[in-house]
């Protein structure tokens, strides 16, 4: 390829698959100003890096300038009150002022209120998973759904509005770095942005007469009656418009990447404990978005090129995650890549605030898709189809799969016991087809058969466990192969027991769904009864 020649971003095809062109940019020219974007780029990992980490000279107050470039100068004007607001957000922010929003919001969207979640976050797919149909379209029945309901249940809003909420961030993400939709105006965006604002302006105003448990609540909480409505909106909106879009489009890249890569999801469907680094590995190889912007505050000389105050600059990650320099083989896919420390969530003052809460979304979602549906697949005469309205914002229009939870030709095994008489027994159907094990409605009971443990749910707890596993033995697995649990219990107050027996019985496995106040499991003695999956070995 020509060393002069230009990338394209508004071609279709290089949308489609932007890789070529960046890894062209990387080597030829790794500071490229494009006209397109009225802004340079940044493609290689060392300049991107140490633009994120430099606060002072690459400032993100950049809306303005965004928006600027979307528009000849007769409309600027009616944007005023978008570029106004969106200014607020506190990735659009420096010094003091970023701090201070951080700091509030890191007040009410700690690190322990997320992993709190995990076990909403579990119920919610499992929800989803289990409505499939044989041949689904997992964008619109899964992926986009699963951040929209965990996002309502965090701001404590009713389902039926959770879809709203993409349609909002969407409208907003494509305007800023241009919507190559021509059908799509860039009103839309205004729009969007004052309806978002109408309706979290109204659920503040409730949330401060009646404060509930959710993150509107925290924020207010955090903020003190000092704060305006203007302030809280700005951070309660920010976390929908940094947290929904790109986490819906990475786990529909994440899958895509697993089915191109057949040999890389029989690893992971053969060995759990490998879902962390290959959701790294996602993030890595192909992050939904692409790339974040800053605008220079003073004259920068970098790669031969002389950058200008006021001009913007992008920051490519996606490129960045790709450099040869710094990743052995940067365009395989490689759930066991031993050093990963990618870009794909920022660094510096500005990491984004939302990487735990994604994680645990993919977690339960790759764990409960593929256990449930370990041969899922993509469907020949449907292939996969990738947007081409925007550079930035990387994803899946749809992908279709079918779901075939087992082979025709898999023998089916299966173990059951309910001798209420036997010492030490119990009862424990399980169930193994291919690799996949599935246990359900365990109870315990002592060496005289009566409820094992009873009154003590830490007693009761452990034994269901262990009566669990000695079922999964049986079938080829053990704990360490368990990759989802779901706890009933009709004794609430004994959550903290559950989890402190589940914990020394997995050590690294937290329970994905906790079912609380059920009225009477098989007999009203029984504290608790626990279901599991499990991936038996391929031996």
């Amino acid at each position: 390829m020509d060393s002069q020649w230009k990338p394209d971003f508004t071609d279709p095809d290089t949308i489609r698959d932007p890789y070529p062109a960046y890894a062209f940019l990387r080597e030829h020219h790794p500071v490229y100003w494009s006209h397109q974007h009225q802004a340079w780029m940044l493609t290689r990992f060392k300049e991107v890096l140490a633009a994120q980490g430099d606060a002072t000279l690459y400032s993100s107050d950049r809306i303005r300038q965004l928006v600027d470039v979307q528009l000849p100068p007769d409309k600027r004007a009616i944007y005023e009150p978008f570029i106004e607001r969106a200014s607020r957000w506190m990735y659009a922010q420096d010094g003091k002022a970023h701090e201070q929003s951080r700091r509030l919001l890191g007040r009410a969207f700690t690190p322990r209120s997320i992993d709190t979640l995990r076990a909403d976050i579990q119920a919610i797919t499992d929800g989803l998973v289990s409505r499939l149909g044989p041949t689904p379209e997992l964008m619109s029945q899964l992926f986009n759904q699963v951040p929209a309901l965990v996002l309502a249940k965090l701001y404590g809003i009713p389902k039926k509005d959770a879809l709203k909420l993409r349609r909002w961030t969407d409208v907003i993400l494509m305007f800023l770095v241009g919507n190559l939709d021509t059908a799509t105006r860039p009103e839309k965006a205004l729009e969007g942005l004052e309806e978002m604002y109408a309706y979290f302006g109204a659920l503040i105003d409730r949330r401060r007469r009646s404060p509930r448990d959710d993150l509107v609540s925290r924020v207010i909480a955090a903020a003190g009656s000092e704060a305006t409505l203007d302030e809280l909106l700005a951070q309660i909106v920010f976390v929908l418009v940094a947290g929904y879009t790109t986490s819906a489009d990475m786990l529909g890249i994440g899958l895509w990447y697993l089915l191109n890569n057949p040999d890389q999801l029989r690893a992971l469907s053969a060995d759990m404990t490998l879902l962390k680094p290959a959701i790294e590995e996602m993030l890595r190889i192909d992050p939904s978005g692409q790339f974040s912007h800053r605008v220079l505050t003073q004259d920068v000389t970098l790669g031969g090129q002389t950058l200008r105050k006021g001009q913007l600059v992008y920051l490519v990650r996606a490129a960045a995650n790709r450099d040869p320099e710094h990743f052995p083989d940067p365009d395989r896919f490689d759930i066991r890549r031993a050093k990963n420390d990618h870009l794909a969530f920022g660094r510096g003052v500005h990491f984004c605030l939302g990487p735990a809460l994604f994680r645990i979304e993919a977690e339960c979602v790759f764990s409960s898709l593929l256990g449930r549906f370990p041969n899922l697949r993509f469907i020949d005469k449907k292939p996969p189809v990738w947007r081409t309205n925007n550079l930035q914002f990387r994803g899946l229009k749809s992908i279709h799969v079918e779901l075939e939870p087992l082979q025709k030709d898999d023998p089916i095994q299966r173990v059951f016991s309910a001798a209420i008489w036997e010492k030490n027994g119990g009862y424990c159907r399980a169930l193994r087809v291919g690799s996949l094990i599935v246990t359900s409605g365990t109870v315990a009971f002592d060496n005289d058969g009566n409820p094992c443990a009873l009154g003590d749910v830490h007693g009761q707890t452990h034994r269901c466990l262990e009566i669990i596993e000695t079922a999964l033995k049986k079938l080829g697995a053990d704990r360490s192969r368990i990759v989802a649990t779901r706890m009933y219990t009709t004794n609430i107050q004994g959550w903290g027991d559950i989890l402190k027996a589940h914990g020394e019985f997995f050590h690294d496995c937290p329970p994905t769904t906790m079912l609380l106040g059920v009225n009477e499991l098989i007999a009203k003695e029984f504290l608790v009864e626990i279901e599991a999956q499990a991936q038996a070995s391929e031996s």
